[in-house]
């Protein structure tokens, strides 16, 4: 089953342009991980430190297997340390693909 991860972050002020070249940085090894079908990351104009990220993956697994190897790479731990709040995470299923 393919998923959408939707991912809300909030970063704090004055790390607001770090998460933004963060995930610059990292986000071509995302696309290229197994399984992975897109990646995208967008901000609020109005709120430049409110950031969405949109995933799409071939299925859960795919998605869950990243996950550790992010954790493993410290990747989310320094994520965390730029961020103002918690990560708010959704998976859905993925229902059409047009």
């Amino acid at each position: 089953m393919k998923i959408m991860v939707k991912i809300e972050l909030v970063a704090q002020p004055e790390n607001t342009e770090k998460v933004h070249h963060f995930f610059k940085r990292i986000l071509p090894d995302t696309r290229d991980y197994k399984g992975c079908e897109s990646a995208k990351i967008s901000r609020f104009p109005m709120e430049p430190y409110k950031f969405i990220l949109i995933e799409h993956w071939e299925s859960s697994q795919h998605y869950l297997d990243y996950g550790e190897w992010r954790n493993r790479t410290g990747d989310f731990k320094i994520l965390r340390s730029m961020l103002f709040s918690e990560i708010n995470l959704q998976i859905l299923e993925v229902l059409t693909d047009a």
